[in-house]
Order: structure tokens, then sequence, then C-alpha cells
């Protein structure tokens, strides 16, 4: 049996979004597991777990990006990269089987709410210190289901790199931490080999903090026209007839997540609500506080799916914000 030496930071979100993808409209997960025993790494946690299968027990090993679980804690997931014989130097432990994931819910129901641990796109200033040891160039981008992968430069070095799917493009600048390449690695999806690439668990995108712009082209321009405003239950009291129109919402600000696939994420409510929704998901660039009300103005889309679990019946994105 081949044994398969990776350092934990190698092994990384990814390997789970191309299976889960392939289920993106997926409501509910398909496994419950039962917290038994953890491992803690530095990068990575090694969850063993009970999954309860035609009324019988079924333990089993999972290998999660790092987290804090508990045992005896339930989390539910679709699938993920079963390895076999998978030797970790830093528990100097062989397992027989593990299962890779990228991320659980604490919900039997998919939903941006319940992931465990968050997809983390961080944005980094030029003039702060970085905790990464590489600067890249994107010089060519695939996008897989779950993946995406770049061919990128480091002054005279070329390398593939492979990430949980993110919105990249060429000519974008990314910074990463160190990770030892995986060799003879096949994306079945894309029918290719590749002869070396490294996993990244998370990329972190340079930007320019006193132009405040990313270093990157192609930015979507916002649209500073006109639009109906709207309540939160109208919204989804209606929404087929708001599918594709841009809206105006007034409301407060309860959550607030920076830098995720490549974008700043928000969920307002106005104190209205149409059979139990009273909370919508916004994305933008711009940069809100929880508890600032405000007024948010962009276009609707129903069923969006991001893949890694992030799928939304109702989502504003791109949105406008206004104090």
């Amino acid at each position: 049996m081949r044994l398969f030496f990776l350092s934990t930071v190698t092994l990384s979100v990814i390997y789970g979004a191309e299976l889960r993808a392939q289920q993106a409209f997926q409501r509910h997960y398909a496994h419950k597991v039962v917290v038994d025993s953890v491992l803690q790494t530095k990068a990575y946690t090694y969850l063993k777990v009970n999954e309860r299968i035609n009324e019988k027990d079924s333990l089993q090993w999972i290998a999660m990006p790092l987290f804090e679980p508990k045992p005896g804690d339930t989390y539910y997931f679709d699938s993920g990269l079963q390895m076999g014989q998978f030797q970790s130097k830093e528990l100097n432990r062989t397992f027989n089987k593990i299962l890779f994931l990228g991320s659980m819910g604490t919900s039997p129901d998919i939903s941006d709410k319940n992931i465990v641990p968050a997809p983390v796109i961080d944005t980094l200033a030029l003039n702060a210190t970085p905790p990464v040891v590489h600067t890249v160039v994107v010089k060519e981008v695939i996008q897989a289901s779950g993946y995406t992968y770049l061919r990128v430069t480091e002054g005279e070095k070329e390398d593939w790199l492979a990430v949980v799917k993110i919105p990249a493009s060429k000519g974008q600048i990314y910074t990463y931490d160190d990770a030892a390449p995986m060799t003879d690695f096949t994306s079945k999806e894309l029918n290719r080999t590749f002869k070396e690439i490294l996993f990244i668990a998370s990329l972190t995108l340079v930007t320019d903090d006193k132009k405040g712009t990313e270093v990157k082209k192609n930015v979507k321009k916002k649209t500073s026209k006109k639009a109906k405003i709207i309540t939160i239950a109208n919204l989804f009291e209606r929404k087929k007839s708001y599918s594709g129109k841009t809206v105006q919402i007034n409301g407060k600000v309860t959550k607030y997540s920076s830098g995720i696939l490549d974008k700043n994420w928000l969920h307002i409510e106005d104190g209205t609500d149409f059979d139990g929704k009273f909370d919508l998901t916004v994305t933008t660039d711009q940069e809100v506080k929880v508890g600032d009300t405000i007024t948010v103005q962009g276009e609707i889309t129903l069923n969006k799916d991001f893949g890694s679990g992030y799928f939304f019946d109702v989502i504003m994105e791109d949105a406008e914000i206004k104090n």
C-alpha cells in the first residue's frame, strides 16, 4: 500500500469541495456524525466520529481545517476524499483510513449560517507585515465545480496552486503560507494530472490600502440608478418577481464577515418577516459594523450556490451601501 507523507498544510479545504459541489442544490446533508474524540495539530483537527448506518454504529476518522469541537458534538456533511494509509508527521501516526473534509454543518440543513469552519480568504495591506512567505502573480486560472486552479509565478519560479473555489483572475497578486507539494495529482473533473501542485488552505489577496482598491482587473462597477425601496418581508413574499432586479432595503446590520470568497458578507434585519424569514444576506466590497443602520442597494438573485455549502434562496449581491 502506498504511503502519503504530506504536511497538514497541504491537505486543505479543497478536498471536500469538489465532491460536495456535485450536490450543490441539495438542501440537506447526507451524513450525521457524533464526535467521539479529538486530536489537534497546528493546522488541522482530527475527529474520531460515530455514524449510525443501518441501525449499527460506524466509527471513522475525519480531518478538517482547524476548529474546536468537543466530544459529543453533532455535525453534518455530504462527502469528502477518502485516503488510506495516511501518515501525519505531526501526530506521528498513520491512519488506515481517513476522510478529508473542507467543512461541516451544525444542522441538517445546508446554510451559510451553520458552516464550520468558514472558508478563509483575507485581504492584506501592502504596508502591513505579511505573515506569509510567498507572493505570487496569477498567470492562468482554471475553474472547476469546487476548485480554483491557479498557474502562478514567484520571480522566475512557476507553480500550480489549488484552493477552494474563489473568483480569481489573471494578473491578481496573492500571498500564502508555505506548503509542501503533492506530486502526480489527478483531477477527474479536469481529466488532467498535475506533475506537482500545492494545496493551499487560504490565499491572501494583496490590496493597496491608500487607494482602497484591489490589485486586479475588471472590477465590477456599481450602479447608482434609482431602485424601488422594499421591506425584507415584501422581498421574501414576492421573491420571484424581484429576481434579477435592483432594489433598496433599509435595515440594521446583525452580522458582518469580511474577505470571504473575495467579498464582505453581512446580514440585515428591518423588523419585518414573511413566513419566519426576516434576515437578508448581502455581499459587498464596502465595510460596515454590526449595529449600523444602513440602506443597501443591489440586485436580487435566487437559488445562488457559491459551492462549499454556501447556498442561498435569496441574496443581494454586490450591494452599494448608503449610511
